[in-house]
């Protein structure tokens, strides 16, 4: 058994089991049930009584010595009620922006990737040419993916179509299977 203090840099569940993983500052991971993992915030001092236990070092006991620093997320890692930062949820627009502006590059160059493997992009004949083919194209695909992300284009486009479920029936195909 032995008694360690300091500020909780992680919280994250397990990936080999139900516990909860815990690493201070200072380096150090040690182990805590559900429960008592509940009992501990990231960004928060604290004093843990712990006992080693194989390769692991499991809590036993915690003490919560400081609340986190304020600004910290203070959020819970575990599987259960921790929804991180506490309800103090505070929108970012240029954040978010920034985020579907970056799906909306990757997605862009994922679809040329495409293209070029089915042989259906065209850059011409002069290493130049290629290279502006390539970043115009970029930045065309580029902002329709970034508009179809604002406006939901894809998948208005998906809802406005037919629903045309209703009028299939497989025994008109032409085809029974008798197997079934």
């Amino acid at each position: 058994m032995s008694i360690v203090e300091g500020v909780v840099a992680v919280k994250m569940p397990s990936k080999f089991d139900d516990s909860i993983r815990v690493k201070l500052e200072d380096g150090d991971w040690y182990s805590a049930d559900q429960d008592m993992a509940d009992g501990i915030r990231k960004g928060a001092t604290v004093k843990l009584k712990t006992q080693k236990r194989g390769r692991n070092v499991v809590i036993e006991k915690v003490k919560e010595l400081s609340p986190p620093a304020e600004g910290s997320s203070g959020g819970g890692g575990g599987r259960r009620g921790g929804g991180g930062g506490g309800g103090r949820y505070q929108p970012d627009p240029k954040r978010e922006n920034s985020i579907h502006y970056q799906s909306a590059r990757k997605d862009a160059l994922t679809f040329l990737q495409l293209q070029q493997e089915a042989g259906i992009l065209k850059l011409g004949t002069k290493a130049a040419e290629k290279l502006n083919k390539l970043h115009d194209e970029l930045d065309i695909l580029t902002e329709k993916f970034y508009t179809d992300i604002g406006e939901l284009g894809a998948v208005k486009r998906i809802q406005d179509q037919a629903d045309e479920s209703e009028d299939f029936d497989p025994d008109e195909e032409g085809e029974q299977d008798d197997d079934f």
